[in-house]
């Protein structure tokens, strides 16, 4: 039996319950997590350096393997069901398992072609096929693809950093299909075409009114994307060509293609706006009644004028492998199959604009549309905040995107407290500034860890202040209704002039913000203890409550269906945890978490999960205090267990939501997030000269 010191184990104990994290959303490739046209939000990342004024499909820079003979498929057929469509033949996909299927990645926009892949292959339906398959974008595709971490990729061309990367050279691309970049704007403006000089004009500022191109007396509201996302790359190479665009406000460069689609749409109620998107996500994924698009130079974009090349403004999109992929492998089966007739006739059906257009069709009953409403990608914002000291060693706030993503850092701010890091649930998080001590250095060697730093609400779409640091605290796990929201507050003087303690007395205001940093009411309270409950009462969390035996020696806690936790006390105590009505595992001592009223980190956990804690404690025959990790188990609403770590005293569970676990080594200093099948998505290890404020001290 190990034995450690009983000061490491409080100490082990007090960074658990002290964790502050939260985050949702989706990453990782073919793990059990929520949809992925959801959390995938909705960024389709390409990047492209084909010229607008041919449509010929560029060659692949890349060679194709020494052998280049294509297996025969185990059988051919549809496995997804037989057609009575009469006069056309149906397309025939290889046979494959779903536990043989390659481990796939690609393009936001690719995700339907590859869902519907998936099922012709394995016979499965959509919803398995969303569940099977999550893509982490064009770029980290390639990345994973050169890194043996996906066998095959569907997507766009890649941008800079992976071409820039060595081993580039390392896979085989073949073009499938063409998309194109297209404008669009709402159905009640008056212009309907667009001549190229006159985009351009519009985003380097030289046009502002749309009076200036026979349009009503009203500017131009030109909404763009960040640099580096696939569209703006897009649109840089394709139509800029060079030309410097004018710097766009942040409220007007939105962080997701979507939301530049819903901006577009909904700006002012009014019809003065102008954007531009991808044509298939535009055409088929993510459409709005009140939006159309734009002709360029008299031409509109459709799958016949981006496939005859009269538009121009066109970018094919990839099947990649690498280039030692066995020829007897699926994933080079599927390379090799996507650009025959059953494939091209694949890509035609879903809606893309193939190379060839084929002559086939999907069985009766299988639908090539799949379209993502704003509901859903609103369910799945979640981003998360990370202390930049303890993920790089380098002072401020990292970023990372719902499918755990690099989103890049802001070095004027920091996380309130000094905590590991924190959730975006909307747009805002609660920071403060100057970075560190009183004079505002971020140097590491200089910082200095002072407590009750003005706190606000940073909004990391807009890269500002949604409220100046102004407040002396912020509570961050609360709800007004089915909302999170923040209570802002300043404390106010306890003692009066004489020094006599009237604290209990004064009548004080709370402030309460919503996730994207609106300001819903204030709330006046009276003492600390009335604002205690008053946080209380909000909470995010769901305390389980037991239920004790008369002589108060048992507690029963029921976790969800027949699950239960089971507390004896006496001369030999003893937890069990029993799931299906058999014990799962027991210890002398445990405790579930969150397991007290007052439990205000920003650990959150969905309705009704909790996270059971067991361990062996005592005196050993030296009457010497020792303590043994049994285990931590994550507990759903149903009573299932959906996630264990073994006893392990140096790491622990420091957060867990419906699609991610985050779990921290305290001697390696090493985070991990994992997904709910124990599957590392995402890490990084804490610097060894990082150490927290002593802000609790």
């Amino acid at each position: 039996m190990k034995r450690i010191h009983v000061n490491r184990i409080l100490s082990v104990l007090l960074a658990v319950i002290l964790s502050a994290v939260s985050l949702a959303a989706c990453n990782g490739n073919q793990q059990g997590q929520e949809t992925a046209s959801g959390t995938e939000s909705v960024s389709a990342e390409m990047s492209s350096s084909a010229e607008p004024e041919s449509s010929a499909v560029p060659e692949s820079t890349a060679e194709t393997p020494e052998s280049t003979e294509s297996p025969e498929p185990e059988t051919t057929g549809t496995a997804a069901g037989e057609s009575t469509v009469s006069g056309q033949e149906l397309i025939e996909a290889p046979s494959i398992s779903a536990k043989s299927f390659p481990v796939t990645d690609g393009s936001t926009a690719t995700l339907p072609l590859s869902w519907m892949l998936y099922r012709l292959c394995t016979g499965e339906d959509q919803a398995a096929a969303e569940e099977a398959m999550h893509f982490t974008k064009t770029n980290n595709a390639y990345l994973r693809l050169m890194d043996r971490e996906a066998d095959l990729v569907i997507a766009y061309e890649p941008g800079p950093n992976a071409k820039e990367n060595p081993r580039y050279e390392d896979i085989i691309l073949k073009p499938i299909g063409l998309d194109a970049l297209i404008f669009i704007c709402n159905t009640g403006n008056r212009v309907d075409t667009l001549t190229t000089k006159e985009i351009r004009d519009i985003y380097t500022g030289n046009i502002t009114n749309w009076k200036e191109i026979g349009g009503d007396d009203a500017p131009i509201i030109a909404f763009q994307r960040e640099v580096n996302s696939g569209s703006q790359t897009l649109m840089e190479n394709l139509m800029m060509k060079g030309t410097v665009m004018a710097d766009a406000p942040k409220e007007f460069r939105p962080s997701e293609m979507g939301d530049l689609i819903e901006n577009v749409a909904q700006y002012a109620n009014s019809s003065n706006a102008l954007g531009y998107s991808v044509y298939y996500y535009a055409q088929n994924m993510y459409t709005r009644p009140n939006l159309r698009f734009m002709a360029v130079d008299g031409v509109m974009p459709s799958n016949d004028t981006i496939r005859n090349g009269e538009y121009k403004y066109t970018n094919p999109f990839y099947v990649a492998i690498r280039k030692d992929e066995p020829t007897n492998s699926k994933a080079y089966e599927l390379f090799e199959w996507l650009t025959g007739d059953d494939g091209q006739s694949l890509v035609e059906a879903m809606g893309y604009v193939s190379l060839v257009k084929g002559s086939k069709s999907l069985p009766d009953g299988l639908n090539g549309k799949v379209s993502i409403s704003g509901g859903r990608l609103a369910e799945n914002t979640h981003r998360l905040a990370v202390n930049g000291r303890c993920y790089d060693g380098d002072a401020g706030v990292v970023f990372l995107d719902a499918s755990m993503q690099y989103m890049g850092r802001e070095d004027s701010i920091r996380i309130r407290d000094d905590d590991a890091f924190a959730l975006i649930r909307g747009s805002v998080f609660a920071a403060s500034e100057p970075l560190y001590g009183s004079n505002g250095s971020s140097d590491a060697e200089s910082e200095e860890y002072p407590s009750n730093l003005p706190v606000g609400l940073y909004d990391v779409d807009l890269g500002g202040w949604a409220v100046e640091p102004s407040y002396d605290f912020c509570y961050t796990e609360c709800k007004d209704g089915d909302h999170a929201v923040f209570y802002l507050g300043n404390w106010t003087e306890a003692y009066d002039e004489n020094g006599e303690y009237i604290g209990d007395d004064v009548v004080s205001s709370v402030d309460l913000y919503d996730e994207n940093g609106k300001k819903i009411r204030s709330q006046e309270y009276t003492g600390w203890e009335e604002l205690e409950e008053l946080i209380a009462d909000t909470l995010r969390h769901s305390h389980v409550h037991p239920e004790t035996s008369e002589d108060g020696l048992t507690s029963v806690y029921r976790l969800g269906g027949s699950t239960v936790l089971t507390e004896t006390y006496g001369e030999e105590s003893k937890v069990v945890l029993e799931v299906g009505g058999k014990e799962y595992a027991s210890a002398s001592s445990g405790y579930l978490v969150p397991y007290q009223s007052d439990f205000t980190s920003e650990d959150e956990l969905p309705y009704r999960w909790c996270i059971v804690h067991l361990f062996d404690s005592g005196l050993d025959e030296n009457d010497d205090y020792y303590y043994d990790e049994v285990g931590r188990y994550v507990i759903n609403d149903k009573g299932e267990v959906v996630y264990a770590l073994p006893g392990n005293e140096d790491e622990g569970i420091d957060f867990v939501d419906r699609n991610f676990i985050i779990t921290r080594n305290y001697d390696s200093g090493k985070f991990v997030i994992h997904d709910m099948n124990g599957v590392e998505v995402s890490s990084w290890i804490e610097p060894e000269d990082y150490e927290y404020a002593d802000w609790w001290g």
